[in-house]
Protein backbone atom coordinates (compact mmCIF):
# COMPACT_ATOMS: atom_id res chain seq x y z
CA UNK A 1 0.00 0.00 0.00
CA UNK A 2 1.02 3.48 -1.08
CA UNK A 3 2.17 5.44 1.64
CA UNK A 4 -0.55 8.41 2.74
CA UNK A 5 0.92 11.69 1.54
CA UNK A 6 -0.07 14.81 4.22
CA UNK A 7 -0.41 18.08 2.02
CA UNK A 8 1.85 20.71 3.41
CA UNK A 9 4.05 18.55 5.02
CA UNK A 10 6.98 20.89 5.67
CA UNK A 11 9.39 18.03 6.28
CA UNK A 12 8.47 16.20 3.10
CA UNK A 13 7.88 19.22 1.22
CA UNK A 14 11.76 21.44 1.51
CA UNK A 15 14.01 18.86 2.62
CA UNK A 16 12.63 15.07 2.15
CA UNK A 17 14.12 12.23 4.17
CA UNK A 18 17.74 12.00 2.70
CA UNK A 19 20.60 13.01 4.54
CA UNK A 20 22.29 16.05 4.36
CA UNK A 21 25.22 14.79 2.52
CA UNK A 22 22.60 13.92 -0.37
CA UNK A 23 23.26 17.82 -1.45
CA UNK A 24 26.71 16.92 -2.49
CA UNK A 25 25.18 14.23 -4.79
CA UNK A 26 22.85 16.22 -6.54
CA UNK A 27 25.62 18.60 -6.96
CA UNK A 28 27.74 16.35 -8.43
CA UNK A 29 24.80 14.98 -10.64
CA UNK A 30 23.74 18.53 -11.61
CA UNK A 31 27.40 19.03 -12.71
CA UNK A 32 27.66 15.68 -14.53
CA UNK A 33 24.33 16.10 -16.18
CA UNK A 34 25.32 19.61 -17.17
CA UNK A 35 28.96 19.29 -18.47
CA UNK A 36 26.90 16.20 -20.91
CA UNK A 37 24.36 18.69 -22.39
CA UNK A 38 27.68 20.99 -23.44
CA UNK A 39 29.17 18.36 -25.04
CA UNK A 40 26.05 16.76 -26.81
CA UNK A 41 25.15 20.73 -27.94
CA UNK A 42 28.81 20.21 -29.55
CA UNK A 43 27.37 18.32 -31.91
CA UNK A 44 24.52 20.57 -33.02
CA UNK A 45 24.28 22.40 -36.30
CA UNK A 46 23.76 26.02 -36.27
CA UNK A 47 20.07 25.06 -37.04
CA UNK A 48 18.88 23.54 -33.86
CA UNK A 49 19.94 26.44 -31.70
CA UNK A 50 19.21 29.16 -34.35
CA UNK A 51 19.01 32.94 -32.34
CA UNK A 52 20.17 31.20 -29.28
CA UNK A 53 24.01 30.38 -27.89
CA UNK A 54 23.78 26.22 -27.15
CA UNK A 55 25.13 26.66 -23.62
CA UNK A 56 21.95 29.10 -22.91
CA UNK A 57 19.94 26.53 -24.46
CA UNK A 58 21.04 24.17 -22.09
CA UNK A 59 20.09 26.38 -19.15
CA UNK A 60 16.68 26.88 -20.55
CA UNK A 61 16.27 22.77 -20.55
CA UNK A 62 17.93 21.71 -17.60
CA UNK A 63 16.32 24.82 -15.81
CA UNK A 64 12.94 23.83 -17.60
CA UNK A 65 13.52 19.91 -16.14
CA UNK A 66 14.12 21.43 -12.39
CA UNK A 67 11.26 23.30 -11.80
CA UNK A 68 9.59 20.80 -14.02
CA UNK A 69 10.25 18.35 -11.45
CA UNK A 70 9.68 20.24 -8.51
CA UNK A 71 6.19 21.12 -9.81
CA UNK A 72 4.62 18.05 -10.53
CA UNK A 73 6.69 15.31 -8.15
CA UNK A 74 5.85 15.46 -4.32
CA UNK A 75 8.43 13.40 -3.71
CA UNK A 76 10.41 15.83 -4.76
CA UNK A 77 11.44 18.36 -2.12
CA UNK A 78 11.95 22.00 -2.75
CA UNK A 79 15.12 22.60 -1.38
CA UNK A 80 17.24 19.77 -3.89
CA UNK A 81 15.21 21.48 -6.68
CA UNK A 82 16.44 24.75 -5.70
CA UNK A 83 19.99 23.56 -5.09
CA UNK A 84 20.01 21.84 -9.05
CA UNK A 85 18.73 25.52 -10.32
CA UNK A 86 21.56 27.06 -8.23
CA UNK A 87 24.32 25.14 -10.12
CA UNK A 88 22.98 25.13 -13.10
CA UNK A 89 23.26 28.79 -12.79
CA UNK A 90 26.54 29.28 -10.83
CA UNK A 91 27.96 26.67 -13.66
CA UNK A 92 26.67 28.70 -16.66
CA UNK A 93 28.09 32.20 -14.92
CA UNK A 94 31.29 30.25 -14.53
CA UNK A 95 31.61 28.92 -18.05
CA UNK A 96 30.92 32.69 -19.15
CA UNK A 97 33.86 33.55 -16.96
CA UNK A 98 36.16 31.26 -18.56
CA UNK A 99 34.93 31.88 -21.94
CA UNK A 100 36.38 35.86 -21.38
CA UNK A 101 39.38 34.99 -19.54
CA UNK A 102 41.02 31.82 -21.71
CA UNK A 103 40.77 32.14 -25.66
CA UNK A 104 40.91 27.74 -25.74
CA UNK A 105 37.91 27.81 -23.54
CA UNK A 106 36.07 30.14 -26.22
CA UNK A 107 37.36 28.56 -28.97
CA UNK A 108 36.22 24.87 -27.42
CA UNK A 109 32.56 26.41 -26.43
CA UNK A 110 32.28 28.73 -29.31
CA UNK A 111 31.45 27.84 -32.87
CA UNK A 112 33.24 29.53 -35.42
CA UNK A 113 31.18 30.95 -38.46
CA UNK A 114 31.04 28.32 -41.54
CA UNK A 115 31.29 29.44 -44.84
CA UNK A 116 28.15 28.92 -46.83
CA UNK A 117 28.61 31.30 -49.95
CA UNK A 118 32.12 31.89 -51.91
CA UNK A 119 32.25 34.22 -54.41
CA UNK A 120 28.66 33.54 -56.06
CA UNK A 121 29.27 29.45 -55.37
CA UNK A 122 27.55 27.65 -52.68
CA UNK A 123 30.61 25.77 -50.69
CA UNK A 124 29.30 22.05 -50.39
CA UNK A 125 31.96 21.33 -47.17
CA UNK A 126 29.77 24.02 -45.46
CA UNK A 127 26.43 22.48 -46.59
CA UNK A 128 27.84 19.18 -45.39
CA UNK A 129 29.20 20.44 -42.08
CA UNK A 130 25.86 22.32 -41.28
CA UNK A 131 23.59 19.80 -42.60
CA UNK A 132 22.06 22.04 -45.05
CA UNK A 133 20.69 21.82 -48.20
CA UNK A 134 20.69 24.61 -51.25
CA UNK A 135 16.89 24.83 -51.43
CA UNK A 136 17.66 25.76 -47.18
CA UNK A 137 20.24 28.18 -48.23
CA UNK A 138 18.37 29.65 -51.32
CA UNK A 139 15.82 30.65 -48.29
CA UNK A 140 18.05 32.14 -46.26
CA UNK A 141 19.80 34.88 -48.77
CA UNK A 142 16.35 35.67 -50.13
CA UNK A 143 15.11 36.89 -46.54
CA UNK A 144 18.60 39.00 -47.09
CA UNK A 145 17.41 40.31 -49.83
CA UNK A 146 19.41 38.62 -52.28
CA UNK A 147 17.83 37.87 -55.91
CA UNK A 148 20.80 36.24 -57.42
CA UNK A 149 24.10 34.09 -56.28
CA UNK A 150 26.71 36.79 -58.35
CA UNK A 151 25.42 39.70 -56.01
CA UNK A 152 26.80 37.34 -52.62
CA UNK A 153 30.90 37.81 -52.09
CA UNK A 154 30.86 35.46 -48.85
CA UNK A 155 27.97 34.41 -46.56
CA UNK A 156 28.60 33.01 -43.36
CA UNK A 157 26.52 30.83 -41.43
CA UNK A 158 26.89 32.36 -37.62
CA UNK A 159 27.05 29.97 -34.23
CA UNK A 160 23.50 31.67 -34.09
CA UNK A 161 22.57 29.67 -37.04
CA UNK A 162 21.57 33.23 -38.50
CA UNK A 163 23.17 33.63 -42.03
CA UNK A 164 25.69 37.08 -42.44
CA UNK A 165 25.66 38.05 -45.80
CA UNK A 166 28.33 40.21 -47.95
CA UNK A 167 27.63 41.26 -50.96
CA UNK A 168 30.03 42.28 -54.28
CA UNK A 169 30.01 45.69 -54.65
CA UNK A 170 29.23 45.38 -58.83
CA UNK A 171 26.75 42.07 -58.96
CA UNK A 172 28.56 39.49 -61.32
CA UNK A 173 26.99 36.87 -63.20
CA UNK A 174 25.26 34.08 -60.97
CA UNK A 175 23.08 32.07 -60.75
CA UNK A 176 19.15 33.38 -60.21
CA UNK A 177 17.11 32.37 -57.23
CA UNK A 178 13.74 34.69 -57.31
CA UNK A 179 10.93 33.44 -57.54
CA UNK A 180 12.54 29.93 -55.17
CA UNK A 181 13.52 27.18 -57.43
CA UNK A 182 10.98 24.79 -55.82
CA UNK A 183 8.01 26.30 -57.16
CA UNK A 184 9.16 27.80 -60.34
CA UNK A 185 9.40 25.31 -63.40
CA UNK A 186 12.96 25.10 -65.54
CA UNK A 187 12.18 26.62 -68.60
CA UNK A 188 11.49 29.68 -68.56
CA UNK A 189 13.50 30.51 -65.74
CA UNK A 190 16.33 28.11 -66.42
CA UNK A 191 17.19 28.27 -69.81
CA UNK A 192 19.89 25.90 -71.44
CA UNK A 193 23.17 28.06 -71.81
CA UNK A 194 23.93 28.01 -75.56
CA UNK A 195 27.18 26.80 -77.29
CA UNK A 196 29.96 29.07 -76.31
CA UNK A 197 28.25 30.25 -73.31
CA UNK A 198 29.30 30.33 -69.79
CA UNK A 199 27.18 27.72 -67.91
CA UNK A 200 26.07 27.87 -64.07
CA UNK A 201 25.12 25.06 -62.14
CA UNK A 202 21.15 25.19 -61.16
CA UNK A 203 22.73 23.61 -57.31
CA UNK A 204 25.27 25.42 -56.34
CA UNK A 205 25.94 28.21 -58.57
CA UNK A 206 29.29 27.36 -60.02
CA UNK A 207 30.12 28.89 -63.53
CA UNK A 208 32.09 26.87 -66.47
CA UNK A 209 32.89 27.64 -69.60
CA UNK A 210 31.01 25.70 -71.52
CA UNK A 211 30.66 24.32 -75.25
CA UNK A 212 27.26 23.23 -75.91
CA UNK A 213 27.29 20.18 -73.88
CA UNK A 214 27.32 21.32 -70.24
CA UNK A 215 24.32 19.28 -69.66
CA UNK A 216 25.83 16.15 -70.10
CA UNK A 217 28.89 17.32 -67.60
CA UNK A 218 28.97 17.10 -64.49
CA UNK A 219 29.40 20.49 -62.09
CA UNK A 220 33.25 20.58 -60.88
CA UNK A 221 31.62 21.56 -57.57
CA UNK A 222 28.98 19.95 -56.38
CA UNK A 223 28.22 16.90 -59.24
CA UNK A 224 25.48 18.48 -60.30
CA UNK A 225 24.36 18.19 -64.25
CA UNK A 226 21.47 20.52 -64.71
CA UNK A 227 22.79 23.88 -66.38
CA UNK A 228 21.61 27.14 -66.91
CA UNK A 229 22.64 31.04 -68.09
CA UNK A 230 24.27 32.82 -65.69
CA UNK A 231 22.90 35.82 -65.06
CA UNK A 232 23.48 39.45 -63.39
CA UNK A 233 21.28 41.01 -61.21
CA UNK A 234 20.80 44.88 -60.85
CA UNK A 235 23.40 46.63 -58.99
CA UNK A 236 22.15 46.81 -54.75
CA UNK A 237 20.90 49.72 -53.29
CA UNK A 238 22.73 50.81 -50.39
Amino acid sequence: MSETIVPFEAGRMWVGAEPWLFYLEIVFRSTIGYLYCILLMRALNGRTAAQVSKIDLVLVIALGSAVGDLTLYNDVPILHALTVVTVIISLTKLMDLAQQKSETVNRVLSDPPVVIIKHGVIDQRGLKSQDLNALEVMEQLRLSGVRNLGQVEWAFQEASGAFSVFFHDEPEPGLPIVPPHDLAPAPPEFPSPDAGEDACCQKCGAIVSDDGTGGNLPCPNCGAQKWTRPVTAERRQR
